[in-house]
């Protein structure tokens, strides 16, 4: 299988994936929760509680295979002094993490 092939059956798994696992919460200005970033949240070693706390929020805990599919490809296309632009964990990435959450993932990187 070519690279590219690879490359577009990677996207399309993490799509469908992610798709199949957005939940959102009902707040005041309607937060959303994915897989994406619960597996990039696990990855960087929050705190257990704050993961817990989102695993609740999105209504399920992504499987290891789910994140490390996910993550692989992460880590194929991010560059490494990545430094979260907007929000985004990655280039290309539709998620906005929030400015918390981004705090979170720099502290733990220390």
């Amino acid at each position: 299988m070519n690279r590219k092939n690879l490359i577009a059956k990677s996207i399309c798994a993490i799509a469908l994936t992610t798709v199949g696992f957005i939940g959102t919460a009902a707040a005041a200005d309607e937060e959303v929760y994915s897989t994406e970033a619960y597996c990039l949240l696990q990855k960087e070693n929050v705190d257990p509680r704050y993961l817990a706390a989102y695993a609740d929020k999105l209504g399920l805990v992504p499987s290891r295979k789910t994140c490390r599919s996910f993550l692989d490809f992460a880590d194929s296309v991010t560059p490494k002094e990545w430094d979260y632009p907007q929000g985004r964990p990655y280039p290309g990435s539709v998620i906005r993490l929030s400015a918390e959450q981004v705090e979170k993932i720099k502290a733990a990187k220390k």
